[in-house]
């Protein structure tokens, strides 16, 4: 039976031999053909929040580059030992390692070493395929002669710390790091690295995630041979090998939401696309730093309040059950920069992003703010008078006259321009909008950024045309900034691995308003939340602080929008269904309207409350509530106090007691439908 051995280990050897010294030649041969392929790794690419800190990757092989002076000795020392113990001093192949691997191997009957040199395996990861022939043997060698006469072995060690495949997708210390002990690698300790420096010989058999035995095993190997190279003690090994290991929670990972998981989507899709269209999947390879605009405690707030207040379903017009969809969108409106995105209830469910995708929905009154400015901007005040009453209006290439109506089926009489917008009258807005000239409304939106394509339709100001919550929101901004535009940003900076900016963002900022306009509107918008009649007189306790809104619920029930502000944030949001049927009941106010309200509420949490800027130049003036002219002193009505442009204000007083305009302690109501006690008498 010895016999036999010695025979077989014989042939065996000369075979070796032959071979190596045929694959040798080949080498020698191979060596003056060609120059080393250019060296190409895949690098994973890392998105970061406002402060700098991770929201997620995007790769195609997981792989952060990191250099070697960053990587800890020890984690360096275990490679050396398990894998190439004469890595120093070898010129790439190493032989006489190889002949102690092959006699060991034979000795322990197992696969106990392997023979390949560091530099071997890192040939092997760049340029080849995995094939076992003595054709793709020769190549290695070649390659492996060309790698060592270009780098030096700190840059070989350092390319292969970052290019060796560890399981799970992870490529490189640095990811499996991450992906076994969520650490960077600079942060391992000497049990760790040994984990770490074990599991590249056979991944499915060494991941502790699988085999936490055998990982631990393998551990041991790692650490007696660090010890066999004098890299550490026996006393060293023992404490490692008494660690406890906590592993990254896998389990966790699979079940936890992303967090803007739309937000980062539309970075890749238009963003990215758009700053490197000659390169569109350079996210998945290039290894890019990608600081972003978003803010992670709104973003979750915003999550937040999506899933908490936008119920799953509600009744359609046949009772049947609707699924509803949202999407919300909050911008710094000094800054442009977008502190969150939400797209639809779930983006797991759906990845839709309605929160940017053209067209939008329509908007309904929340567009009736840009015919307000534009009327102010035409010497308009935010106290005059138009009455909401039938109309009828005939217009060219219509059959029937159009005839606009109030959602609460009753007309509201004589309403100043502020209290039309809190009860947002339609009859109002329409009649503003035709009387200054359809095309002063469609302006007005073009240049506080509304991009959808307009006409001057009477029904304009009622909000029929789509309109993106993004778009909304950025058009809105204006108001909050003192009639500054600035252009919504997604990102703040791209860097590529080694810290070069590849792009900065720049804003944008245009005056597209008279600051004195822009106020006086911010200050009519703030009835919406905090007049007995506003529309979303309900939200603004809940919010708490001061703010401005405008609430928006289109033909037929079809769509819910709310958009509001503060001096520091600007955010839009729509409810309604994907297949545009009517929601019988729901208004802007009461569907998204909550989802606002308490978002802002979280939103600015940490923030000081701030009231809005007031430039020079306004007013504020004494009115009688009926009249709308100067109050006069001997009138028993209780006074109103109303914001001009100084200048625009009233100059005739009311002639009380025999003013037209101020009514008996009771009147009956201008459409005889109901008897009023007058609220405006003093007691």
């Amino acid at each position: 039976m010895l016999r036999v051995a010695r025979i077989s280990l014989t042939i065996f050897l000369i075979v070796f031999f032959l071979s190596l010294g045929a694959i040798g030649f080949l080498a020698i041969s191979l060596a003056g053909l060609g120059e080393l392929p250019q060296i190409e790794t895949p690098l994973t690419s890392t998105f970061y929040d406002r402060n700098n800190a991770v929201i997620t990757t995007r790769f195609e092989e997981n792989r952060f580059a990191v250099p070697l002076d960053e990587v800890p000795l020890q984690l360096q020392q275990a490679f050396i030992a398990v894998e190439d113990q004469r890595f120093y001093s070898h010129p790439g192949i190493d032989l006489q390692g190889l002949l102690r691997a092959v006699f060991r191997n034979i000795r322990e009957r197992r696969l106990a070493e392997g023979g390949s040199t560091i530099t071997q395996q890192l040939a092997r990861n760049l340029f080849l395929s995995p094939e076992k022939t003595f054709t793709r043997k020769a190549e290695e060698m070649f390659l492996t002669i060309q790698l060592e006469r270009r780098f030096t072995k700190q840059e070989i060690l350092e390319k292969y710390l970052n290019t060796i495949y560890f399981g799970h997708a992870a490529y490189g210390v640095e990811a499996a790091s991450r992906t076994y002990f969520a650490k960077s690698v600079q942060q391992l300790s000497l049990a760790e690295a040994a984990v770490l420096a074990g599991i590249p010989r056979g991944p499915a058999l060494y991941s502790p995630h699988l085999d936490f035995a055998a990982a631990k095993r393998r551990q041991d190997t790692v650490l007696t041979r660090m010890v066999e190279e004098g890299y550490i003690s026996e006393t060293e090994r023992q404490a490692a090998l008494r660690e406890e290991l906590v592993l990254r929670n896998r389990d966790a990972d699979r079940t936890q939401r992303q967090l803007g998981a739309h937000f980062i989507s539309y970075i890749i899709e238009q963003e990215l696309a758009a700053i490197f269209p000659e390169d569109p999947q350079i996210v998945y390879r290039g290894g890019l730093h990608i600081y972003t605009t978003l803010d992670r405690q709104m973003q979750k707030a915003a999550e937040s309040a999506v899933a908490r207040f936008v119920p799953e379903t509600t009744r359609g017009t046949n009772g049947e059950l609707l699924p509803l969809q949202a999407a919300l969108v909050a911008i710094d409106p000094e800054e442009g920069s977008v502190r969150a995105l939400v797209g639809s209830r779930d983006f797991r469910g759906s990845q839709f992003n309605r929160a940017v995708a053209p067209p939008g929905r329509a908007s309904g009154s929340a567009f009736k703010v840009f015919t307000y400015a534009a009327a102010l901007e035409a010497g308009e005040t935010a106290a005059t008078v138009r009455v909401s009453e039938p109309v009828s209006y005939e217009l060219p290439n219509q059959d029937e006259p159009y005839e606009p109506l109030e959602y609460s089926g009753r007309f509201y009489g004589a309403l100043r321009m502020r209290d039309a917008i809190a009860r947002s009258s339609n009859v109002v807005a329409v009649k503003t909008h035709l009387e200054i000239g359809p095309e002063k409304t469609v302006e007005m939106a073009a240049r506080l950024g509304i991009t959808s394509a307009l006409s001057p339709i009477a029904s304009l100001p009622l909000g029929p045309i789509s309109v993106s919550p993004l778009q909304m929101a950025a058009a809105y901004a204006p108001f909050a900034n003192s009639g500054v535009r600035v252009e919504p940003r997604f990102i703040r900076k791209i860097t590529d691995p080694h810290g070069r900016i590849l792009y900065q963002s720049e804003l944008e900022r245009e005056p597209v308003l008279e600051p004195k306009i822009a106020y006086l509107m911010t200050d009519m918008l703030k009835s919406v939340l905090h007049s007995p009649i506003g529309t979303g007189r309900s939200l603004g306790p809940i919010v708490n602080r001061t703010a401005a809104a405008k609430t928006g619920t289109s033909q037929g029930n079809r769509d819910a929008y709310i958009v509001g502000y503060t001096p520091d944030l600007v955010t839009a949001v729509w409810v309604g269904n994907d297949e545009n049927k009517s929601l019988p009941g729901q208004t802007g106010s009461s569907l998204a309207g909550p989802v606002w309200a308490n978002f802002m509420r979280e939103a600015h949490k940490e923030l000081p409350s701030r009231e809005f800027s007031r430039p020079d130049g306004l007013v504020t003036v004494q009115l009688c509530p009926y009249s709308s002219l100067l109050h006069n002193p001997r009138c028993e009505l209780t006074p109103i106090n109303e914001l001009f442009i100084a200048g625009t204000e009233p100059q005739e007083q009311c002639t009380w007691p025999d003013c037209p305009h101020c009514p008996p302690e009771q009147q009956w109501n201008w459409d005889g439908g109901w008897w009023f006690r007058n609220p405006f008498r003093r007691q």
